[in-house]
């Protein structure tokens, strides 16, 4: 962790802005939004890309030439080295490792992150005006504007990754037509399509698509399978306080990470499946005692009082996206001119935007 406080400024000052995993003040969001934005600008084309084996294909002394760059005391050099080549136990036997980083490491994002910097470096040395670029450790996407753009893109990362020693995974990774919500991909564990503005539809007439994220089914498994483990038949005698007090940390730490989407049917869906496994418990303790009519009685909001947390209701986007076409002016700034002069009405619509009325 020390070794992590000392390195990780120096190579943060040259990271690039389309990097943003297990960086300061960056995370998952500021990702996901960058594509949101870049959908709605025209991004119709995306190379979903998978590097094969990463963390455990990573050339130890390529790595450590990157680092060296930087880095000068060999003292910590040495000590880099030590971490890369420390052998893993398993089954009681000691295996070295020949490439790659540890897995689980504190300083292995780091480490990774330094790696593919040079993917990073490149890319926007030579390819920027490809598309853009947003990656999130190794796990990354290039967002273009035509097909052969995106062609082009796959080939030129192709390049830069056999340069590093790596590859892309011939079957995880695809190009996806975005345009009219034909397709659709799975990014950092939500699923992110475009769909039609219903509003602009109504109001204009008009065919606007932007790119909407919700959980991707993976993470509605992995959730369904926490709330099986949490809610398991013998707890049907437990008290049911205590089951959603067990039940409202993963509920609300996997809504707070989803909430920032177009997440409400997919959070009414989880909504049911916690309700429809409570209810399963309070049937199974009745057994053969179960009246008619008790069932109805276990509603939704009978425990939600019991104070399990609701998901439903809780998604909001951080901020809106604006689309490529500009807005017409509205009418208040012509009448704004009239009012100040040509001079005026111009100093004051450089100042603050018109009121509308």
């Amino acid at each position: 962790m020390a070794a992590k406080l000392v390195l990780e400024p120096i190579f943060e000052a040259d990271f690039l802005p389309c990097s943003h995993g297990f960086r300061p003040k960056r995370g998952t969001l500021m990702a996901l939004e960058t594509l949101r934005k870049l959908g709605a600008k025209g991004g119709h084309h995306v190379l979903d890309a998978d590097i094969r084996d990463y963390f455990g294909s990573i050339d130890h002394e390529k790595l450590m030439l990157l680092v060296a760059k930087r880095v000068s005391d060999r003292r910590v050099l040495k000590l880099l080295r030590q971490w890369l080549t420390a052998g893993v136990m398993e089954d009681g036997e000691v295996r070295a490792n020949l490439a790659g980083t540890p897995q689980g490491g504190v300083i292995s994002p780091l480490l990774s992150n330094i790696y593919l910097h040079v993917l990073d470096t490149l890319w926007m040395r030579h390819s920027a005006p490809l598309g853009e670029l947003v990656r999130y450790a190794d796990d990354f996407v290039v967002m273009c504007k035509t097909k052969a753009q995106c062609e082009e893109a796959e080939r030129r990362i192709r390049v830069i990754l056999e340069r590093l020693g790596l590859e892309l995974h011939p079957e995880k990774t695809r190009r996806v037509n975005l345009y009219d919500g034909k397709e659709g991909f799975d990014f950092l564990g939500c699923h992110l399509h475009k769909r039609l503005s219903g509003a602009i539809w109504e109001r204009e007439r008009r065919r606007l698509y932007y790119l909407h994220r919700w959980p991707s089914p993976r993470s509605m498994r992995r959730l369904r399978q926490k709330v099986r483990e949490l809610t398991p038949g013998w707890r049907c005698h437990a008290d049911l306080r205590e089951v959603i007090d067990d039940l409202n940390p993963v509920l609300r730490g996997w809504g707070n990470y989803f909430r920032t989407g177009n997440a409400d049917r997919r959070f009414n869906q989880a909504d049911t499946y916690v309700w429809s496994r409570l209810r399963a418990l309070r049937v199974r303790r009745k057994g053969r005692h179960l009246r008619a009519g008790e069932v109805d009685r276990w509603s939704r909001d009978y425990f939600h009082d019991l104070g399990l947390h609701r998901l439903r209701g809780t998604v909001k986007y951080p901020e809106p996206a604006q689309s490529r076409e500009p807005e017409r002016p509205p009418v208040s700034r012509v009448r704004e001119i009239r009012t100040h002069g040509l001079k005026g009405g111009l100093d004051s619509l450089s100042r603050q935007p018109a009121r509308e009325e």
